[in-house]
């Protein structure tokens, strides 16, 4: 993806003015708010407006943006963890107005993918299709240097390493494949299918022991790290940066598709979503709780469903004492939603908030960091609109809740790969394993973190620890997720330019 380093400027002479953020989600947009409202700054390279001599650092934390971190996981559009800093996501618009020679920002969100508006009669074209996808990577690649794809035994990365197979890039291209926990890794499948196309592949491996190299590069990570991102898996990219030197080079992923096939949710959560709302009315029992509570899953709101979840707000409140409640505003979420199909919440909630805003935020960092060029192909606009295009039965079916129909058929006929025959994982990392390996390192973050209290801190994390190596498989997990959180916001503040040596 060629960012445009290009930084506009909107003074209060020159609206109204409307900005919208990208219909896929290709290229968010990121604003600069000058503090007495006398002039808005935007581009869509974050790193080129971030550190613009015209924006005031240091920057001030948005405290409302630590609350969300802690308790959803994510912080939601069009709002950053900065003051006077936005983002754009896909469906995003803000409306810039003068007032009184002062910019006045009023936002406003759409979603465009509902279900109802897919073609109904429309026949899927597999070869059209792949057409599609291979003109629009060949229109965002850099010609002159390698080729990454990351590579999984997944349906998504396989589709286009199955195009880059059949193109003029294929003795460019190398896949690249995390070695995961023995019950969990398919890079040795997906070796096997990379060799099957005709494509290079290499298998990734997180050290066996972590040393000060590997703690001062991590740092060294987070000081580049514009944004917070509380995705787990985005702790590993620093060690694919010790193995490959991405600088220059091209980098695909295939994330960001499911908002254009259907974003399918399990059947326990679908189930789950249209019983639990009726205990709502508990929820100020569950945030008076510690986290993990039982209430604390049963009154999550309808948009919470889609995987927001985090501290309560009891512990969250402890920790950091100007925490504020997300329940109230994930509520009204609900509400501007009330009539809408599950699917079509998911769809939208997930990929504005989480898909773009964590999932491939953690990509775009790493990016950023190696100054790669990244490429998201299913985001292109002529890819995502044929896909929205298609009628259910071509994607998805709701009975069985099964996703992405179209690929399952693609790399069975293309590949003789039936998706349907080996067990899907998610990402392989076990990133609470990679924190014990660092653990003196992981506490000194978290402990030396200014944004929390201290003396509640020590209590609540000793608990957690406990939690942690519980026999309960659920309160375990969660317990894990909760430290990994309090580490990479803690790591991110402690680190990050913007805030610090000004």
């Amino acid at each position: 993806m060629y960012l445009n380093s290009e930084i506009k400027e909107i003074f209060p002479e020159n609206t109204p003015y409307i900005l919208e953020g990208p219909i896929t989600g290709e290229k968010p947009i990121y604003l600069y708010l000058s503090p007495e409202k006398t002039y808005l700054l935007y581009s869509e390279n974050i790193k080129a407006l971030l550190n613009s001599p015209k924006i005031i650092k240091p920057l001030e934390i948005w405290e409302e943006g630590i609350s969300f971190l802690l308790q959803s996981g994510v912080i939601p559009t069009p709002y950053t963890v900065f003051k006077n800093v936005y983002v754009l996501s896909m469906g995003d618009k803000v409306l810039i107005e003068n007032s009184y020679n002062k910019l006045r920002l009023a936002f406003f969100h759409e979603y465009y993918y509902f279900h109802k508006y897919r073609k109904f009669e429309k026949k899927s074209d597999i070869n059209f299709f792949l057409i599609l996808l291979k003109e629009a990577i060949l229109r965002k690649i850099n010609p002159l240097t390698d080729i990454y794809l990351f590579h999984s035994a997944g349906k998504d990365s396989n589709i286009i390493a199955l195009t880059l197979a059949s193109s003029e890039l294929k003795n460019r291209t190398i896949c690249l494949t995390l070695r995961g926990p023995k019950n969990k890794d398919e890079s040795n499948l997906a070796k096997e299918l990379a060799k099957k196309m005709g494509l290079k592949h290499l298998i990734l491996n997180i050290p066996e022991k972590i040393t000060n190299f590997h703690i001062d590069f991590l740092t060294t990570y987070f000081k580049n790290m514009l944004i917070p991102c509380t995705d787990a898996v985005c702790l590993v990219y620093p060690f694919y940066a010790m193995e490959i030197n991405f600088k220059g080079t091209n980098i695909l992923d295939g994330s960001g598709v499911d908002v254009f096939t259907g974003h399918v949710p399990r059947k326990i959560e679908y189930q789950r979503q249209k019983i639990y709302t009726k205990f709502l009315f508990l929820r100020s029992f569950a945030d008076k709780l510690p986290s993990g509570n039982f209430l604390q899953e049963i009154t999550l709101t309808r948009s919470e469903r889609i995987g927001l979840k985090g501290f309560s707000f009891h512990d969250a409140q402890k920790i950091f004492p100007p925490a504020k409640p997300v329940f109230y505003f994930w509520k009204e979420e609900d509400k501007k939603r009330k009539d809408w199909d599950y699917f079509d919440l998911k769809a939208d909630l997930w990929a504005t908030h989480v898909e773009y805003g964590n999932v491939m935020r953690k990509v775009r960092i790493f990016a950023e960091f190696c100054e790669a060029n990244l490429i998201f192909p299913f985001t292109d606009e002529k890819v995502a609109k044929y896909l929205a295009s298609l009628p259910e039965k071509e994607l998805f079916d709701r009975k069985t809740f099964k996703n992405k129909l179209l690929f399952r058929k693609i790399l069975k006929e293309k590949l003789n790969f039936d998706v349907d025959k080996f067990p899907k994982f998610s990402y392989p990392f076990d990133a609470f394993s990679l924190l014990k390996k660092m653990e003196p390192h992981v506490k000194e973050q978290i402990f030396s973190c200014k944004l929390w209290e201290k003396k509640e801190l020590t209590k609540i994390f000793n608990r957690l620890l406990d939690q942690a190596s519980s026999k309960d498989n659920s309160l375990s997990k969660k317990a894990k997720n909760l430290i990994l959180r309090l580490y990479l916001i803690s790591a991110w503040y402690n680190n990050n330019l913007l805030i610090r040596n000004f």
